[in-house]
């Protein structure tokens, strides 16, 4: 069997089959996600396994029933080993820096402005290095260029963001 009839009778194998081990899944396991998981880890097995599968003798769906009730007994075993960790209210939200979120939003909106002024590199390496916090090896990697570039390039942006600076404050002062 060719391997481009190999895929296309499997994918006609899942969307025959799909609704029906969702429905059998969801009603084992309970819960959606799981039940998801599930379907998935038996089709994904069963597609490595397919060209075995397909030329045994025997229902592949039957088959493929029986392995979602195993993957959910399965997960279900896994999942009652660990221990569930009680939820608690979660905090009212703060930014990484300590300050509430809408302020954050502010700064945030501020930064972008000044940074979307700069050229085009620089705004490439500011992004990479300092909103993304990336070293300048793997920006100079990502970027195809010397990482004492992009060095030069963070001096060169550090200095246009003073200035844009100075200058909107000048203008708020004035």
């Amino acid at each position: 069997m060719s391997e481009a009839v190999w895929g296309v009778d499997f994918e006609s194998f899942v969307l025959e089959t799909l609704e029906a081990y969702s429905r059998l899944a969801r009603a084992q396991a309970g819960d959606l996600h799981s039940a998801e998981d599930a379907v998935q880890d038996v089709y994904l097995n069963m597609y490595r396994r397919w060209e075995e599968l397909s030329t045994r003798q025997g229902s592949l769906t039957a088959y493929g029933r029986m392995a979602v009730k195993n993957a959910v007994i399965s997960q279900f075993r896994k999942n009652r080993r660990m221990v569930p960790a009680p939820v608690q209210e979660l905090p009212e939200q703060e930014s990484g820096i300590g300050i509430p979120d809408a302020a954050y939003e502010i700064f945030k909106e501020g930064i972008d402005e000044l940074i979307a002024e700069l050229p085009e590199r620089q705004r490439q390496v500011i992004t990479l290095c300092i909103l993304q916090d990336l070293s300048p090896a793997v920006v100079a990697k990502r970027l195809r260029i010397k990482e004492e570039s992009v060095k030069r390039y963070v001096k060169a942006a550090a200095n246009n963001l003073k200035k844009s600076i100075h200058e909107s404050s000048e203008e708020v002062s004035a």
